[in-house]
C-alpha cells in the first residue's frame, strides 16, 4: 500500500509546507504594526477598523502644538484636545 518513497516524499512535501506556512505568518505579522502607523499624519493613529483617527498617540506633538499635554482617555489612551 505505502512504500518507503511515498512515506518519505509526504514528510517532505509536509515540512515544506509548514515550513511556507510559518514564514508567511511571520512576515505578515511583522508587516502589520508598520502597516497600522503609516499614512496617518504626524499626530494621528489608526483606529480599531484601520481608518486614521486625529490625535491620541503623541504626546510630545501635543505639547508643541497646544502647550498642553494630552488628555486621559479610554483604555489608558491619551487625546490630544485643541
Amino acid at each position: 500500500m505505502f512504500t518507503t518513497s511515498n512515506v518519505t516524499r509526504m514528510k517532505k512535501l509536509s515540512a515544506a509546507l509548514l515550513g511556507v506556512v510559518i514564514v508567511s505568518t511571520a512576515l505578515s505579522s511583522a508587516a502589520t504594526p508598520a502597516f497600522a502607523l503609516g499614512d496617518c499624519g504626524p499626530n494621528g493613529h489608526r483606529g480599531p477598523w484601520g481608518h486614521c483617527r486625529w490625535g491620541g498617540q503623541n504626546e510630545a506633538w501635543c505639547l508643541r502644538h497646544t502647550g498642553h499635554v494630552a488628555m486621559p482617555g479610554p483604555d489608558g489612551t491619551r487625546w490630544c484636545i485643541r
